[in-house]
């Protein structure tokens, strides 16, 4: 019985001494501005203010929501749901294949982020995948011997797609190589004070034409090359009669 009474006391005496000290605060505020109130507030923080100036017992603390587990009168029938909560639109599969496709989606060549595309930096910046490709083209001939049938084929025509873009990489080098060397050739006969030659497309296409011409005899593949156009020229002309 003694040991209850003394709580009971020194609960008394520090509920009277908060009391106190909370009427104090409170007479000091009085004298204080409201300006000068929210700043202390501001330094305090609302939950310690509101502690110190109205007591700790008017501050309700949150407790944690029971979870509610919904029961079934059978074992067989499904678990009931509450209808406060909104059903999503869409089931949780389609939402995460929807965020997926909208983080995904980014083309770069319609894209302002990547810059504008520029096609000679491009070819540039990539020359390198020339050698790429010539490297790969050799390891995929030392594997013909190996494979037969359907994988020989395809390794084939592997092989002659990655060639033929190193055809058309060094075809565009070149090109820009001769368009470089006509610009030059304008700007001296500006220098000079001379009328300059503008080639036209007419005049650049012979030139690639004979250019072709002595690469093919150069290496030996004339008669195959022209053999393929007469093929071709025949294959035409033949479509066209059937037309008409």
């Amino acid at each position: 019985m003694s040991s209850s009474s003394d709580s009971s006391d020194v609960s008394e005496h520090e509920a009277s001494g908060d009391e106190e000290t909370q009427s104090a605060i409170r007479e000091d505020l009085k004298g204080m501005t409201l300006e000068e109130i929210m700043q202390l507030k501001e330094e305090l923080g609302a939950k310690v203010y509101k502690e110190a100036v109205l007591g700790s017992k008017s501050v309700k603390r949150k407790q944690p929501k029971a979870k509610s587990e919904l029961k079934r009168l059978n074992k067989n029938r499904p678990r009931e749901i509450s209808a406060k909560r909104q059903v999503p639109f869409l089931g949780a599969e389609q939402r995460v294949e929807r965020k997926n496709k909208e983080t995904e989606l980014r083309d770069p060549r319609f894209d302002e982020r990547s810059g504008n595309y520029n096609i000679d930096t491009f070819k540039k910046n990539y020359k390198f995948v020339t050698n790429i490709r010539h490297n790969e083209v050799n390891k995929l001939k030392n594997q013909l011997d190996n494979v037969e049938g359907e994988e020989k084929q395809k390794i084939k025509h592997t092989m002659q797609r990655l060639i033929n873009k190193n055809v058309e990489d060094k075809k565009w080098h070149a090109k820009q190589a001769q368009l470089e060397k006509e610009r030059k050739a304008i700007q001296k006969a500006h220098a000079e004070g001379r009328q300059p030659h503008y080639v036209t497309k007419k005049e650049r296409r012979a030139k690639e034409l004979v250019a072709q011409f002595e690469h093919l005899k150069k290496t030996g593949k004339l008669n195959k090359h022209l053999e393929k156009r007469r093929k071709k020229n025949a294959a035409k002309d033949r479509k066209r009669i059937s037309i008409e």
